[in-house]
């Protein structure tokens, strides 16, 4: 059932599963799991399916010296960004009362906006915000797995050229380009 689901992603091309693993299922699940949500999602959905598989074949590194300064440096930028969000709800609600936006930090008046405008950016923002949440989650999550050494030598790159065509997904974002040269070479 498994080998059947994978060969139907690669049209012409002979099913080969991922070496490491006995259970070609997990391409399944992988499949089931990406449905719907945007690219980034099924990004990070793709990184952890690389992850078990980097578990079970024992690809542990330790965590770099510059990790935490790494995730310090995110958690204020993730700060910035709540502080830019609460300015701009602010802004909103004056707005919405016909009131003009409070001065900046500086000291300088801001620029007068309309509640579409501030709701748009608001949004904006927000998608800023969860996209940085999922970057800190994954990072953390992912700090201790070597990736790079299960894309090479376990992950066939057909598998993950058919699902990043099937999913929509850059595969550019998911892959590393010596897999694809050496994939060119064959």
């Amino acid at each position: 059932m498994c080998a059947f689901s994978i060969s139907s992603l690669i049209v012409g091309r002979a099913f080969i599963p991922f070496n490491a693993l006995d259970n070609p299922c997990g391409i399944n699940r992988l499949n089931r799991e990406a449905r719907g949500g945007d690219a980034m999602e099924k990004i990070v959905i793709y990184q952890h399916a690389n992850k078990e598989v980097a578990i079970i074949c024992n690809h542990q590194r330790s965590v770099s010296k510059s990790h935490d300064v790494q995730m310090s440096r995110l958690s204020e930028k993730m700060r910035e960004l709540q502080g830019v969000l609460d300015e701009l709800k602010t802004d909103l609600a004056r707005a919405k009362k016909g009131k003009p936006p409070l001065k900046d930090s500086d000291g300088k008046p801001k620029k007068n906006m309309t509640p579409e405008v501030l709701e748009r950016k608001i949004a904006q923002t927000n998608t800023k915000i969860e996209k940085m949440e999922r970057d800190m989650k994954t990072k953390e999550d992912l700090k201790t797995v070597a990736l790079g050494t299960s894309k090479i030598n376990y992950l066939d790159p057909r598998i993950s050229v058919a699902w990043c065509k099937r999913q929509e997904v850059p595969i550019e974002k998911v892959s590393l380009c010596v897999v694809f040269g050496l994939l060119l070479l064959k």
